[in-house]
């Protein structure tokens, strides 16, 4: 089987970690050039020769090209092995992306895995450690990928110096996904929290959350305020709308010359919106994380989201590479989705 030719200047990580899932369980090899190309720093960076090296360890693949700023890269996965991974980003390099590349190929094993992962758990422009164990892994488990996931110590920027701890059982049979009609709203809940910090900005942001709430709609909702063991100082804070089917999820990150209470208000309106558009069924977030799994669970899936994201066309276009059949609908940057064929 040859090669899968793959264009490295289509898109930044993304491309590459979808690329990297789909050769590790499906035992296509690929070679990707000109990666990064139309980018300040051309090439991969340390971030992302740390999935490289984490899928490649879990399917016990043969690279070529795995340094930093190289311009292309040749994959060619082997058998997927279980055991217990030990990855270190070496920066403040998000941990939850290697996570959600490397879990379901450990998960094609015969055995359980384990892993620990270090470096950000909690940074601008990928989903935060409670994101992916609140929201994400609920959803996975429904196509059979089965997680377990702590935190050990939260790692905000820009040191990062986060830890999280994974295990993955191999992956139960195949499964459709239907989330086009999300149904009634079970519940609205939260999670604030706060590592470092004074003022009890974790508690304020989720009073002002949770009152934003009950005047714009009665609305009640439960949330989680924590003290976080970490190295460096920082908040987070996610509102979650659950629904008989579908979910939903926005998570924030303290800003410097924000306030707690404007925080949380923040993420009170964001829900909001989200919970006037009837025809949506998940984030957008969501929409594209769940893509890969879907797929690879091998009974289709339709996906209705708020927004059809540049992201989410994307993971279709590297799917339809892997010989997946996965269509997106609606219109980009308004409503829309994806559908993915059984296989």
């Amino acid at each position: 089987m040859g090669l899968i030719p793959i264009d490295g200047a289509m898109g930044e990580g993304l491309v590459l970690r979808t690329a990297l899932t789909l050769a590790a369980v499906t035992g296509q090899a690929f070679e990707m050039t000109r990666i990064r190309a139309r980018g300040p720093r051309p090439g991969l960076q340390p971030r992302h020769v740390a999935a490289v090296r984490a899928v490649g360890m879990c399917c016990q693949a043969e690279v070529h090209g795995a340094f930093d700023g190289s311009p292309d890269l040749r994959f060619k996965p082997g058998a997927s092995t279980a055991g217990t991974y030990d990855f270190d980003m070496g920066t403040a390099g998000a941990t939850t992306l290697v996570l959600q590349a490397v879990l379901p190929a450990a998960a094609a094993a015969d055995e359980p895995s384990a892993f620990s992962i270090s470096g950000g758990t909690h940074l601008s422009g990928s989903p935060s450690y409670h994101f992916v164990a609140r929201h994400w892994a609920p959803m996975v488990e429904r196509l059979g990928l089965r997680p377990s996931l702590v935190l050990e110590r939260a790692g905000f920027a820009p040191r990062g110096e986060g830890r999280l701890r994974a295990g993955v059982s191999p992956r139960a049979r195949s499964a459709h996904l239907d989330l086009t009609k999300r149904g009634p709203l079970v519940e609205v809940r939260g999670l604030s929290g706060e590592a470092r910090l004074k003022g009890g900005v974790a508690r304020r942001q989720a009073d002002a959350a949770r009152a934003l709430l009950w005047e714009q709609r009665r609305l009640e909702s439960d949330w989680d305020v924590l003290e976080l063991p970490a190295v460096a100082p920082g908040s987070c804070l996610q509102i979650e709308a659950i629904f008989e089917n579908g979910r939903a999820a926005f998570g924030f990150l303290g800003e410097r010359g924000v306030s707690a209470e404007m925080m949380g208000e923040r993420a009170s309106r964001r829900l909001l919106r989200f919970l006037d558009d009837d025809d949506a069924c998940i984030d957008p977030w969501l929409a594209d994380q769940l893509a890969v799994p879907a797929a690879l669970a091998g009974g289709g899936a339709r996906l209705a989201t708020s927004e059809l994201t540049p992201q989410l066309e994307t993971v279709a276009s590297v799917l339809g590479l892997f010989g997946v059949t996965a269509t997106t609908f609606g219109r980009p940057g308004g409503p829309g989705g994806l559908e993915i064929e059984k296989c």
